[in-house]
């Protein structure tokens, strides 16, 4: 159970006004003003939202009067949802940032949902860069090919990896589970790869964005 002072101290450890919290946890703002002044209490559904949006932006709750920022360098996101919830931390790590880029590796849009799609176009949308490798084999693109470069199918596996700002995250095969790993170094050489590979791989072949 969490408290109405722990939710308003955890919004100004993340400087985020009520309004952004009902945003980011899909609740009425109505709702969010009286948990946090103690009209009510945050239970089933509400608490969990508000609880998986906190700890999704590295804020952990401790016991019934503390908060604070997490400092681990290794996190997992678990549920059928990980990888919404991580294209959403993409998206909130970048944000405002100057020359800010998303590298996405071993993607395969044909097996994208309309909610991965969205969450991906909500990236872009705010001018964030987004580079993807996929399989010379690959059938369908939801993005301008240009931003698409190919590898042999032999050294392709649809197990994804995301590089953004200093953190590197990988998708489960199973696609249930998200870790992430905050670790500049790693996240550097990771773009470094990146970029040797983007630099050799050819386009997509007489394949039209979707």
């Amino acid at each position: 159970m969490i408290t109405g002072h722990q939710i308003r101290a955890a919004r100004a450890l993340l400087n985020w006004g009520a309004e952004r919290l009902a945003e980011e946890a899909d609740l009425n703002r109505d709702t969010v003003h009286n948990i946090e002044n103690g009209k009510v209490q945050a239970r089933g559904a509400s608490a969990e939202r508000i609880l998986r949006v906190f700890v999704d932006n590295g804020v952990e709750f401790i016991g019934d009067r503390g908060v604070a920022l997490l400092n681990e360098n290794y996190r997992v996101l678990e549920g059928q949802d990980c990888y919404l919830r991580l294209l959403n931390e993409v998206y909130q790590t970048l944000l405002g940032k100057k020359n800010a880029e998303a590298l996405f590796i071993c993607v395969d849009d044909a097996i994208s949902s309309k909610e991965v799609i969205e969450a991906n176009l909500h990236i872009r949308n705010a001018g964030i860069k987004c580079r993807y490798l996929c399989s010379m084999n690959a059938k369908r693109f939801d993005f301008d090919t240009e931003d698409y470069r190919t590898i042999p199918e032999q050294f392709y596996t649809n197990s994804v990896m995301v590089v953004f700002g200093n953190k590197v995250a990988t998708l489960r095969g199973t696609n249930d589970a998200v870790l992430i790993v905050t670790d500049k170094e790693q996240a550097d050489m990771l773009r470094g790869l990146f970029e040797m590979i983007w630099l050799q791989a050819p386009k997509p072949k007489a394949l039209k964005a979707k």
